[in-house]
């Protein structure tokens, strides 16, 4: 099994013992990153009211005819035992009906339409790193909120895999 499976294999354990209620992530959450051997270095996070001046393209336009009714953005590094270092991307966009959410979702999950802007990189002094989209994921919770996450390579030796399993854990990172 690779590290993405590893990845992969930890979630399902957490998530199984968060419960049966269905999917949720542990209370506390770095827990699910030191049960696969990352640990989170930094984190900012930052609310707002309003999505359209933290988006472009044609998710800004969207945005700007089905507003949101908050977004939470979260930036944060994770590394490796061998000095590897992500950053990690999460946004929570919240609207005021499940249909509206859905279809920001539907948009959001294709390549090249756009994206929420991630938060500076300098606030976790660290260069900021351009985010390709490439290592996603999405869900939507609570039927009105939709998470999105990203992950980007600073350091070491993360494949895209391994990436795109970092941020299949992230979408499960609590609201702030």
């Amino acid at each position: 099994m690779g590290s993405g499976g590893l990845i992969a294999a930890a979630v399902v354990a957490g998530v199984v013992a968060a419960g049966a209620g269905g999917l949720a992530a542990p209370g506390d959450p770095d827990e699910v990153w030191r049960d696969t051997g990352l640990r989170v270095v930094d984190r900012v996070t930052r609310g707002d009211g309003e999505c359209v001046s933290h988006s472009f393209g044609q998710v800004q336009e969207l945005l700007k005819a089905v507003p949101c009714v908050a977004l939470d953005r979260m930036l944060f590094t994770l590394t490796d035992d061998k000095g590897g270092t992500a950053v990690v991307f999460v946004a929570w966009v919240e609207f005021d009906d499940r249909d509206k959410a859905r279809e920001f979702k539907r948009l959001e999950d294709v390549h090249g339409t756009g994206d929420l802007t991630p938060l500076s990189g300098s606030l976790l002094q660290i260069v900021d790193v351009p985010f390709t989209a490439h290592n996603y994921d999405s869900a939507v919770v609570d039927d009105v909120t939709v998470v999105i996450a990203e992950a980007e390579n600073v350091a070491g030796g993360f494949t895209a895999e391994y990436l795109d399993d970092i941020a299949g854990v992230a979408v499960l990172t609590p609201r702030p």
